[in-house]
């Protein structure tokens, strides 16, 4: 059996996937996910500074270290919105590739949209109605409408939470007037989208995205316990009311509470009041009752993905 690992380098976090791999079948060994080698600030320009290239090599090195005690020798990397943006990024990627032997791919936001689709598709099994899945990311969102054969519809935005926090200054709480303003800033963006689920009808939403999973960790938090639970452990469901019961509570209360009681980065936290309207603008207007909030994102679909292609070229 051979070792795969899949490096996603998104504008958030590295998120790191690793698993035994054969013809027959695959199983995972750990994820790891990195947040602190990526920039700790909204994204005023998309230049990335000396300091922080010298971060994301850094956390590179120190993760093929790592593979390679592990004695994993297939190694794929996958960059996002944050380099595919940076007038640098050439440059971060040579870097890498000296540093590491890792060479890093910057794919378009519909690749980025179908890898997570797969990854959605690996562990959800949606019957007969139309889905939409919807990933926050740093620098994008990309939304995925589909029925359970296929992709119907994909689109990439630049909507990325820490893109709209430079963009618009807002207080801590947010403010009605600020929330309103943000409300109609998506409503205008995502027009694309709002124009095709009125054609396909999706009955269901999927949140991929750690905003999604930061929900249910202030859920939990605050109501101290979970929201529905379901038998894949994977997969957790929330209604539009318990979804609303705590975008209340995220939208009048300030960061600091927040900080006392979750280990999450201050950045993080700042930003959860941005990603939560933008969650509401997409459930009200699309009319949708319930979250379905899964674990499994890009980086398992660019798993599976490279795990057909070593089969296909017997490579393992």
């Amino acid at each position: 059996m051979s070792k795969l690992a899949v490096i996603d380098l998104g504008t958030n976090v590295i998120n790191v996937l690793v698993g035994v791999v054969d013809q027959e079948t695959y199983t995972i060994l750990y994820e790891e996910k990195i947040t602190r080698a990526m920039v700790q600030h909204p994204l005023y320009g998309m230049h990335i500074s000396l300091e922080e290239q010298g971060n994301i090599v850094a956390t590179l090195v120190a993760i093929k270290r790592k593979l390679d005690i592990d004695g994993v020798r297939c190694i794929v990397a996958k960059a996002t919105s944050f380099l595919r943006d940076a007038p640098n990024a050439a440059e971060i990627i040579e870097a890498i590739r000296l540093e590491t032997d890792i060479q890093v791919e910057v794919i378009s936001g519909i690749e980025e949209a179908t890898l997570i689709y797969h990854g959605i598709n690996s562990c959800f099994t949606l019957t007969d109605a139309h889905g939409l899945i919807i990933d926050i990311g740093g620098g994008s969102v990309e939304c995925i409408i589909f029925n359970h054969f296929e992709p119907l519809w994909e689109r990439s935005f630049e909507l990325g939470i820490r893109r709209v926090a430079a963009q618009f200054a807002y207080s801590d709480p947010i403010t009605p007037p600020q929330v309103a303003l943000l409300e109609n800033y998506y409503r205008t963006a995502l027009a694309p989208l709002f124009l095709a689920t009125n054609r396909y009808r999706p009955s269901q939403l999927i949140g991929s995205s750690g905003a999604f999973r930061t929900l249910l960790m202030l859920y939990k938090c605050h109501y101290n316990f979970l929201p529905i639970q379901t038998k894949n452990s994977s997969i957790k469901r929330v209604s539009a009311e318990q979804f609303f019961n705590i975008y209340h509570v995220i939208q009048t209360t300030p960061v600091h509470i927040w900080q006392k009681q979750l280990p999450i980065e201050p950045v993080f936290l700042k930003l959860i009041p941005l990603s939560a309207i933008l969650i509401k603008v997409i459930l009200t207007t699309c009319k949708l009752k319930e979250i379905i909030i899964s674990d499994t994102s890009l980086r398992t679909g660019l798993f599976i993905r490279e795990w057909g292609r070593l089969k296909q070229e017997r490579l393992i």
